[in-house]
């Protein structure tokens, strides 16, 4: 399963951005502003494979996103990728 991880938002403080995955968020229907609003209300973050995290958040509109963060230094992380979070990841911020 998954490793829950305590990451305050104040350790989240830049994320870092390129051309591939910036394009590849807008596949998934995705834009920057809603991943860092997302990251902002964050309601669970999830260690995962190659020691990534799957942050689980809500934009300002209440779209409830996945986001996969790679640590790049200390505070800044590689925004991996984004799209709508899935039924269950959902029902993993509501109990």
């Amino acid at each position: 399963m998954y490793d829950i991880v305590l990451l305050l938002i104040m350790e989240l403080k830049e994320l870092f951005w390129d051309d591939f995955n910036s394009k590849h968020i807008l596949k998934h229907g995705v834009n920057k502003t809603e991943v860092e609003q997302a990251c902002k209300k964050q309601k669970l973050v999830l260690r995962v494979r190659d020691n990534r995290l799957l942050l689980i958040g809500k934009t300002k509109d209440k779209r409830i996103l996945s986001i996969v963060l790679a640590k790049v230094f200390e505070t800044k992380y590689y925004v991996v990728t984004a799209r709508d979070s899935s039924r269950k990841e959902r029902r993993l911020i509501n109990e």
